[in-house]
């Protein structure tokens, strides 16, 4: 029998690993799908409730579903299916060179460097009178958001088939703005910040901007939330997530919490020496970065950094090793890794090795330039940067090839 949900699986990394733990935690029944299989007809073989859609860049997300896969799930909707889009994946969804067109509003300019930087919790202002909102929510709902970008209505004025299920209602106490803890500032400070020196702190969309979106497209509708409701220990978001879900599958009543996340003391099931070698060598390029007070602790399986460097990129490999290592394999993992894990661990090790000498190089780089004047990256530094990571944002060089290697892996411990 199919899955009532379908997640489907390309370029969603450490988000489409936690939306998986967040679904397992509240009993829903799911499977991944990939772009390729959408694009082959996967979604009208064995129709889903269901399609959700997890984190990351949107922009890859179209690209993997190519012209065939994109028509595929805009016909899934007209049908009558629904779409559960989570921050990438609700941008997936919008009307803009590379979205889905499912819902009339489009993707919001940033007007301020500042506004896609923020990250933590948020606070929300639910629409009493949508059937995703029921009563029993706190008022003034706390919920994760993770560098969200944004939804702006279309040029021509409002749409009445869509309908902001949810707006942003001010920081809440963990936010950050880059790595300025924001939320844990008095208020006082931020309006003498303001006062006296002109600097609004706190993003304006945080006051009263759109954060979730419930709209119709043919016979079918969707939700799009900037809230990645299926962050781990976090209680009224993930009752929430669990609401949302029982609504869109007609499935009742599931579990209400996802617990929290400790990557580095879950059991081992995937007791696999060459996943223990990676995460070994991981961890200590990750010290070195700690080391270097580039990076820092956010949560158990979550960094912070300095603006600029690459901390999301190691979180998402960190979490993804340690994700894959959670997980009991089966044979078409193993299969899989047989072929893939040694050539894995050796590139790691030397993706480790360099990002060992990279941060304290940085760091130095950093030091000097409050001395000698503003920063300017020596070239051999930057160009080591962009072959560990790619162009900014980061995703792509060595970094994002042993992502996608263990993307695949994931993919097959989750089917």
């Amino acid at each position: 029998m199919a899955a009532s949900i379908r997640v489907l699986w390309d370029h969603s990394q450490l988000w489409g690993l936690l939306v998986c733990r967040g679904l397992a935690a509240v009993g829903a029944d799911f499977a991944p799908v990939t772009c390729r299989e959408v694009a082959d007809g996967a979604l009208s073989r064995e129709t889903p409730r269901l399609l959700l859609v997890p984190g990351g860049f949107a922009k890859r997300k179209f690209a993997a579903l190519g012209p065939h896969g994109a028509r595929a799930v805009r016909e899934y909707v007209a049908r009558g299916g629904t779409y559960f889009g989570i921050c990438g994946g609700a941008g997936l969804a919008l009307s803009h060179a590379d979205g889905l067109r499912l819902c009339s509003w489009t993707r919001r300019t940033f007007t301020d460097r500042l506004d896609h930087l923020v990250s933590g919790h948020v606070r929300l202002r639910l629409d009493p009178d949508s059937a995703l909102c029921p009563a029993s929510l706190p008022v003034g709902l706390c919920v994760p958001v993770w560098w969200p970008a944004g939804f702006a209505p279309p040029l021509g004025g409002s749409d009445p088939d869509v309908a902001v299920a949810a707006a942003y209602d001010g920081p809440g106490p963990d936010l950050m703005l880059a790595d300025i803890p924001l939320g844990a500032m008095p208020e006082a400070q931020l309006a003498a910040c303001r006062e006296r020196f002109g600097v609004r702190l706190p993003p304006a969309f945080l006051d009263g901007a759109a954060c979730v979106l419930t709209g119709s497209s043919g016979r079918g509708r969707y939700v799009l939330s900037h809230a990645h409701l299926e962050t781990p220990d976090s209680p009224e978001a993930n009752a929430w997530f669990a609401r949302i879900l029982g609504v869109l599958t007609r499935e009742g009543r599931l579990e209400t919490g996802v617990p929290a996340w400790e990557p580095d003391t879950e059991p081992v099931r995937f007791d696999d020496p060459h996943l223990a070698a990676a995460r070994e060598a991981l961890a200590g390029a990750v010290d070195a970065g700690l080391a270097s007070r580039l990076l820092f602790r956010r949560n158990a399986w979550l960094l912070g950094w300095r603006p600029g460097m690459p901390g999301f990129s190691l979180s998402s490999l960190a979490g993804m090793l340690a994700g894959a290592a959670a997980l009991r394999p089966n044979d078409a993992a193993l299969a899989y890794w047989r072929q893939a894990g040694p050539d894995f661990a050796a590139r790691m090790q030397a993706f480790a090795a360099r990002l060992r000498i990279f941060f304290p190089a940085k760091r130095l780089a950093i030091t000097l330039s409050l001395v000698d004047g503003p920063e300017r990256t020596p070239p051999d530094l930057a160009a080591e940067r962009r072959e560990l990571f790619g162009a900014s944002p980061g995703g792509g060089g060595l970094c994002g090839e042993l992502a996608d290697i263990l993307d695949g892996l994931l993919l097959r411990l989750f089917s």
